[in-house]
């Protein structure tokens, strides 16, 4: 898991392991000490062992020509981001303004960027690799003090295998760079994909937001709407209860006066009443 966040710590521990093993061979070799590996040139023909150098050094152009791929995606990657970045500044507006989702998404871009310039890093490595154990004119001029040819073709046997040995090493440090160059673009690519899919996702989720809003905003009108219509009810028939309550008092008024009446008249009547009876009774 480690490996597979940071490959550029498998890369380095692996190539300082072969960087290791290259000094100690190099100097078996200074020291003129015998290494199976090279003496086995000695038992080939010259034109199969120029054959092998020359594949060991076309290895190393082909390991170059990746590494050109890898710098030109990673200088794509780099032109999108910004790309993708200023448009996505210019839409912050319509993105959902959610702390962990920005903090996730800061996260992400820098991961990106983060992994980019290590993946452009050891292309440039890569690129920047040249062959270190070519032969050199003072190689050639040991070769001609030789005495007889048989003693030429071994030593010249020997020089190719020693070349061929030592660019071996180079070609796994350089091999190793590639791979470590194309697992960081990788994972660049996937934090651009988790973050563009983390961009999608605030869009829709800002989307069903303001769709929520704008639902419960003409809830809240016709709310509105209906508690202005209740409250003219309402006054309409306080209006109507005063009217009812100023007739029910005014007729309770009349009703008192025709009762005062009444009784006015029926005192009369029984005064009346009282003053016939009185007479009827002196009369008789």
């Amino acid at each position: 898991m480690l490996y597979t966040l940071f490959p550029m710590v498998e890369c380095n521990v692996v190539n300082k392991s072969v960087k290791q093993e290259q000094n100690t061979t190099w100097n078996k070799i200074t020291k003129e000490e015998s290494i199976e590996e090279i003496e086995i040139f000695t038992g080939i023909q010259e034109d199969d062992a120029k054959n092998l150098l020359k594949g060991i050094h076309e290895k190393i152009s082909s390991l170059q020509d990746k590494a050109k791929v890898t710098a030109v995606a990673v200088t794509l990657a780099f032109s999108m981001v910004g790309g993708i970045s200023s448009y996505i500044l210019n839409l912050k507006d319509k993105l959902y303004a959610n702390v962990w989702i920005t903090a996730i998404l800061v996260f992400f871009v820098i991961a990106s960027c983060f992994y980019l310039i290590v993946s452009g890093y050891y292309s440039l490595l890569t690129l920047n690799s040249r062959p270190k154990y070519d032969f050199s004119p003072k190689d050639y001029a040991y070769l001609s003090n030789l005495s007889t040819d048989e003693e030429k073709k071994k030593e010249k046997l020997l020089m190719i295998g020693t070349q061929y040995k030592m660019t071996t090493f180079q070609n796994i440090i350089l091999n190793n760079y590639v791979d470590c160059s194309n697992n960081n673009l990788r994972n660049a690519l996937i934090s651009l994909g988790v973050f563009f899919s983390l961009i999608c996702l605030s869009f829709t989720i800002t989307t069903n937001y303001s769709n929520q809003l704008e639902q419960q905003s003409n809830i809240l009108t016709e709310q509105t709407e209906l508690i202005k219509n209740l409250q003219e009810e309402i006054n309409i028939l306080q209006e109507e209860s005063k009217n009812i309550q100023k007739n029910l008092s005014d007729l309770d008024k009349s009703s008192k006066d025709v009762n005062a009446e009444i009784n006015s008249e029926i005192q009369k009547l029984n005064l009346l009443l009282e003053i016939s009876l009185s007479d009827d009774k002196n009369k008789n």
